[in-house]
């Protein structure tokens, strides 16, 4: 049925193209490992993917229909191996979703395939096939990199490079009150992004630690991240200015960078922003701030508003005399 439906038809639309589903799973060697099937359990196959889009890589498509079969699946005969039933609907493009087939026979070879439907009826061809053999993956992603922590209102914001692994779930954020205390994990549900936002910071501590795991669709679970910490000493009720880690960090040469900052009462201070010869290449004035917490941007410009290049920069908070500083670093 949908094989005749899709001839001729998929292809433009208005003059608007519309993609092919980036993959149930790779077993191909010349394309890329985009997503996988991974066991489950004992009757059980988790599909994992990248959404596509409803126009090129732009939106959301309609429907997906995911077929299995005991024989390889082709676009002649998708209409005739067995849908898959809980497919969760389609996200935007580049999201990474996933469904968990169950009722299998175990021992028994199964193909798995997928195709889209927009919102004019109009079908996207048959994704890459994958074939399922009931080999279990007990590799556990890398470690969660890039790891920064700051203030944010009445919480801290712990924020992360994202993993690159194919059949990457999410991650779990774990928390400390010393940097080689114990770590408690924080989040409730798996973090499907790349921060998480502390709101239920205990009190009676100065400084708090977090470290990040990642996890894949067969359960595994990185070894934690490096830790990062948060200071939680009020800066500025005792008349002094402060800084936290900024974020994103590290930050590509188009993106701002956001600061917090403490503004103290009384007194005046700047931001100087320093490269890794410690040359000055940017003053921001911080006279008119409110006091208490802000956030200051850095637009990633020197003083004379062109882009700073890619490298590791010092940015101080100067008041005076006293001198606070944290490291941002810049990617192409």
């Amino acid at each position: 049925m949908y094989a005749r439906r899709t001839q001729g038809r998929w292809r433009r639309r208005s003059g608007r193209s519309f993609v092919l589903p980036l993959g149930v799973a790779v077993l191909l060697a010349l394309l890329p490992a985009l997503a996988r099937a991974q066991g489950a359990g004992p009757d059980s196959v988790t599909l994992a993917w990248t959404a596509p889009g409803d126009d090129n890589a732009i939106g959301r498509a309609t429907t997906y229909d995911i077929r299995m079969s005991t024989a390889q699946i082709t676009i002649a005969n998708f209409s005739s191996a067995t849908p898959v039933t809980g497919a969760p609907a389609p996200a935007n493009a580049g999201t990474r979703q996933s469904v968990k087939v169950r009722g299998l026979t175990k021992g028994t070879p199964y193909w798995f395939a997928v195709r889209t439907v927009d919102d004019a009826g109009n079908w996207s061809g048959l994704s890459n096939v994958v074939r399922f053999d009931w080999v279990f993956d007990t590799a556990p992603p890398a470690a969660p990199s890039g790891l920064a922590a700051s203030r944010v209102g009445g919480g801290n914001r712990v924020q992360w490079s994202a993993n690159g692994e194919p059949d990457l779930a999410g991650y779990n954020v774990y928390r400390a009150t010393a940097q080689n205390g114990t770590y408690t994990r924080i989040n409730a549900a798996m973090v499907t992004g790349t921060q998480f936002t502390d709101s239920a910071v205990p009190s009676g501590v100065d400084q708090l630690w977090y470290k990040v795991t990642a996890l894949d669709v067969s359960g595994n679970e990185s070894a934690r991240s490096a830790a990062v910490f948060v200071n939680l000493l009020v800066a500025g009720q005792a008349g002094e200015w402060n800084i936290q880690t900024g974020y994103p960090n590290p930050s590509r040469g188009s993106e701002p960078v956001s600061l917090p900052v403490f503004i103290a009462s009384g007194g005046t201070a700047e931001l100087q922003v320093a490269d890794a010869a410690r040359r000055l290449v940017r003053r921001i004035d911080l006279r008119g701030l409110s006091t208490g917490p802000q956030t200051v941007v850095w637009d990633g410009l020197n003083d004379a508003g062109r882009p700073v290049a890619p490298g590791v920069y010092t940015v101080w908070i100067v008041a005076g005399t006293d001198r606070r500083s944290v490291r941002v670093v810049r990617t192409p």
